[in-house]
């Protein structure tokens, strides 16, 4: 009943070795070769641009281990959103009656706020009809993340460290699950909020601070899980001091709160119920000794072993804060109990945030660590079978 059959990650081992392995290879050694040499000499925007292809194109790749169609599929399933996307009306009647229906819809909605529906339905509504458009919607806001890490840590530390992480941002593991998981989309949402709250703290713009806070208020209306966030937003926030831009910023998630509610949707009643039918369902088949540790387990694959050696440097790191806020944000999405399982994707979120630990690795000698970084992304999507 847990579905976790290849632990700790959600899935089951089922090792699938063909032509498109060539092309995760091709496209690991060309990260890992090039990528150093890349980051350390090209403009600043060319870099941030580059560096997004460079995830994207190391997201994909992996992905069409599985074939073209692995790319949308996830979100087709009968447990997924587009589902209740064609039951929308009225954006607003749905708000209205989200919580008193949310039995009936399917798996993922009821386990989110209503966001993510209303962000397919406007899809929809456009002409963007199905699930190949909202993969590329996904997998595009989610790669961002990229870009928006990477300001964030220029505008906290300087672009010499931004150059640093930039690599290991594009190689991670957990582009397994940005190609393709709604989870992506909340990661790039939120990435984007923190980077406009850092950039915003830096230049001293309450415009910037105010933006933060509104992208941030509509990432708690994506997901739940958002919360997990709050530590860094407050070291990004307090980077430069002063508490103009946290005060600006605090109002700017305020109203999106009080914007939902208007309309008819009250995030905590989301929550109280959400939380209700999450514990009576499949966290109780879970018990959450095992998942406290299989958590950590799955999350520390998603991020692969540079994370890791570049905690050992954690005293000495330019970027620890961010490192340390996310981790906090990881021990108390852990202890809370409401994720049992399913963290490689579920904690996404805080993926770009845990890795900007690796901006200590030197760039003239971090292909071997790279290297790594892609052997076990390449090693998972060969050799393990999941939904995403």
């Amino acid at each position: 009943a847990t579905n976790v059959l290849a632990p700790p990650l959600f899935g089951r081992f089922d090792v699938r070795v063909g032509p498109a392995t060539l092309l995760v290879v091709t496209m690991g050694c060309a990260i890992v070769w090039f990528g150093p040499r890349v980051v350390s000499t090209v403009p600043w925007r060319i870099l941030l641009v580059v560096t997004t292809l460079a995830a994207g194109s190391w997201a994909l790749s992996l992905a069409m281990v599985d074939g073209v169609d692995a790319l949308s599929a996830p979100l087709s399933g009968p447990h997924d959103y587009l589902v209740t996307v064609e039951r929308i009306d009225s954006p607003g009647t749905f708000l209205e009656t989200f919580v008193d229906r949310l039995e009936t819809y399917s798996l993922h909605v009821r386990g989110h706020p209503p966001g993510m529906v209303l962000v397919f339905w406007g899809l929809a509504w456009l002409g963007l009809v199905g699930a190949a458009w909202a993969a590329v919607l996904v997998i595009g806001v989610g790669v961002s993340a990229t870009a928006a890490a990477l300001l964030t840590v220029k505008a906290m530390s300087g672009e010499t460290n931004a150059r640093r992480l930039a690599p290991f941002l594009a190689l991670a593991p957990a582009a397994i699950w940005i190609a393709t998981s709604a989870d992506a989309f909340f990661m790039g949402v939120g990435a984007w909020g923190i980077a406009l709250l850092a950039l915003g703290a830096e230049r001293r713009s309450d415009y910037l601070s105010l933006a933060g806070g509104l992208v941030l208020g509509l990432a708690l209306f994506l997901s739940y899980g958002a919360v997990a966030l709050a530590p860094v937003a407050v070291v990004a926030d307090a980077a430069h001091r002063g508490l103009r831009p946290p005060l600006v910023a605090t109002g700017g998630v305020f109203a999106i709160v009080a914007l939902f509610g208007v309309a008819g949707f009250w995030w905590f009643d989301g929550l109280s119920d959400t939380v209700a039918a999450y514990e009576a369902g499949v966290a109780s088949q879970r018990p959450f000794a095992w998942f406290a540790v299989a958590n950590l387990a799955a999350f520390a694959l998603a991020l692969g072993p540079a994370a890791a050696v570049g905690l050992g440097r954690l005293h000495r790191a330019p970027t620890a804060a961010l490192t340390c806020a996310a981790l906090i944000g990881v021990v108390a999405a852990d202890l809370s109990g409401l994720s049992k399982g399913e963290v490689e994707r579920i904690w996404l979120i805080l993926v770009p945030w845990v890795l900007t630990i690796c901006a200590t690795f030197e760039l003239r000698r971090c292909r071997g660590m790279l290297a790594l970084q892609a052997l076990v992304a390449l090693a998972i999507q060969t050799g393990v079978r999941t939904p995403w």
